[in-house]
């Protein structure tokens, strides 16, 4: 009983947003360099674009729910595209010294959806919560506003964040 309390007070697993003032300390699109699996260095300022809902799934190599979550939106991404209009993108946030396991990752898991690695880990100090538990997704509206995030992964939590998606590009 203790226990549960605990988690429910700390918001283990939870979806944040709902009504919450959830503080920011970038604006969208943030400014941050990251690097793609052939090592280019590439600006969100490029990549997010103020058009469309952008979904940012955060990740490790090292963790396994975040593995499961990103096959998980790999398996659905074909037909999520035919029915939403939608940008994602899934960034890690390991130590430099896993850089060369995240770029193999990226290239044998053939991801469908674009793969980065923030290297100075600068979205920690911009997104709620430092990013603490991953792994944890970013919803942002057309306007770049944030709409919806969830950290963990269960099974099935992916069709959650479709429906947020959609209701987003109705």
């Amino acid at each position: 009983m203790k226990l549960s309390l605990l988690f429910a007070l700390c918001g283990i697993g939870s979806n944040i947003l709902s009504g919450q003032n959830v503080q920011i300390t970038a604006e969208f699109p943030f400014g941050i360099t990251l690097l793609q699996p052939d090592s280019v260095a590439v600006n969100t300022n490029d990549l997010l674009k103020r058009d469309k809902p952008t979904v940012i799934a955060f990740w490790l190599t090292t963790c396994r729910p975040c593995q499961m979550e990103l096959a998980s939106y790999a398996q659905h991404f074909a037909d999520w595209q035919q029915e939403a209009d939608f940008r994602l993108l899934a960034v890690s946030i390991d130590f430099p010294e896993r850089w060369p396991q995240v770029a193999q990752m990226a290239n044998e898991k053939g991801w469908p959806f674009p793969v980065y690695w923030d290297y100075s880990r600068a979205f920690k100090s911009v997104l709620p919560g430092g990013l603490n538990g991953l792994p944890q997704v970013f919803l942002f509206d057309a306007n770049g506003t944030l709409v919806w995030h969830h950290k963990k992964y269960a099974p099935g939590d992916e069709q959650t964040l479709f429906s947020q998606i959609k209701n987003l590009t109705r």
